[in-house]
C-alpha cells in the first residue's frame, strides 16, 4: 500500500538561512570576498561572517564597501573593508597583503567582482569594451588568486571559488566578451584544481543564473520570461551565498574541480 501523499510533488523550500546550531562552523576561517558592495559578493560576506567567519569585503567602490562592512561587522574587528581593482595585478597583490596584516591568514577566496556587458552583435562590439571586460570578468579573478595561491601552499590548504554564470553555456544577448570569460573561470577552476590538490587547495567554480536582483535592473517583460524558464523562481542571491557556504565548509571536504550549477534550472547539466 502506498503511503499518502505518496507520488505527490512537493514544492521546493526556499533557502536555508543559518540557525543558532550553524552559526560558527567557520569559526575561525578568513575569507576574501571581492565585489562585496552588492549583490551576491555582498550576500556571500555576510553569510560567512553568520557563520563564524572574518571576512575581507573588497570592492572597487570603497565607499559602498565601507558602508557594507560596517552594516555587517558585529564585532567590527571581524569585517573589513578594502579598496581593490582586481583587474590591476599590483592592487590585487596589495589586498592579499591586507587580509594577511589584518587577519594573519586567508583561508577562503571568493572571486565574485565582475561587471556586466552590454548588448549587441559581437562584431560590433568595441575593442576597449572587450579588453574591459576580459581584464575585470576573467584577469579579476586570476589576479587574486594568483596572489593568494603561495600562502595557502604555506598554510597547509585552503579553498578558492570562482562566481561564473550560466553565461558560459549559453547566449543571453549580450556581447560575446562575457561569454568567453564566464567560460574561462570555468577552465581555470578546472586546471587550477588539479594542480593545487597536492597542496590541499580545493577549487570550484559556481555557475549562478539570473537572481532577478543584482546586476542590470529587468524589465517586467525580461522579468516574466526568465521565470517562464527557472521552476524554481527567482529568488535573490541568497542561494548563491549558500553555495559558496558548502564549498567553504567541511560539507565542501571532498569536493574540487566542480562546476556547481545554481540557476533554480535555468541551465541543466
Amino acid at each position: 500500500m502506498k503511503r499518502p501523499g505518496a507520488g505527490l510533488r512537493r514544492q521546493s523550500p526556499g533557502p536555508r538561512f543559518p540557525s543558532s546550531s550553524d552559526v560558527g562552523d567557520l569559526a575561525g576561517k578568513v575569507a576574501v570576498v571581492t565585489g562585496a558592495a552588492q549583490g551576491i559578493g555582498l550576500s556571500i560576506a555576510r553569510i560567512y561572517l553568520c557563520h563564524g567567519a572574518s571576512v575581507l569585503l573588497a570592492d572597487l567602490n570603497y565607499r559602498a564597501v565601507k558602508e557594507a562592512a560596517t552594516r555587517l561587522g558585529k564585532p567590527a574587528a571581524r569585517a573589513v573593508a578594502w579598496k581593490v581593482d582586481v583587474s590591476d595585478s599590483s592592487s590585487a597583490k596589495s589586498m592579499v597583503q591586507a587580509v594577511l596584516d589584518q587577519f594573519g591568514r586567508v583561508d577562503i577566496l571568493v572571486n565574485c567582482a565582475g561587471i556586466d556587458s552590454p548588448m549587441g552583435r559581437a562584431w560590433e562590439e568595441p575593442d576597449k569594451s572587450w579588453r574591459r571586460i576580459i581584464d575585470v570578468d576573467l584577469n579579476g579573478s586570476w589576479w587574486p588568486t594568483r596572489h593568494v595561491i603561495p600562502h595557502m601552499i604555506t598554510a597547509g590548504g585552503g579553498r578558492i571559488i570562482f562566481i561564473s554564470s550560466v553565461a558560459a553555456r549559453e547566449w543571453s544577448g549580450t556581447h560575446v566578451a562575457y561569454n568567453a570569460a564566464k567560460a574561462g573561470l570555468i577552465g581555470l577552476a578546472v586546471a587550477l584544481a588539479s594542480e593545487l590538490e597536492p597542496h590541499s587547495i580545493l577549487v570550484n567554480a559556481v555557475m549562478p543564473g539570473p537572481t532577478g536582483d543584482t546586476g542590470r535592473p529587468l524589465s517586467d517583460v525580461e522579468r516574466a520570461g526568465l521565470e517562464s524558464r527557472m521552476p524554481l523562481g527567482l529568488r535573490g542571491a541568497d542561494p548563491i551565498a549558500q553555495a559558496c557556504l558548502y564549498l567553504a565548509q567541511p560539507s565542501g571536504d571532498w569536493i574540487t574541480g566542480t562546476v556547481l550549477n545554481v540557476s533554480g534550472g535555468y541551465v541543466k547539466g
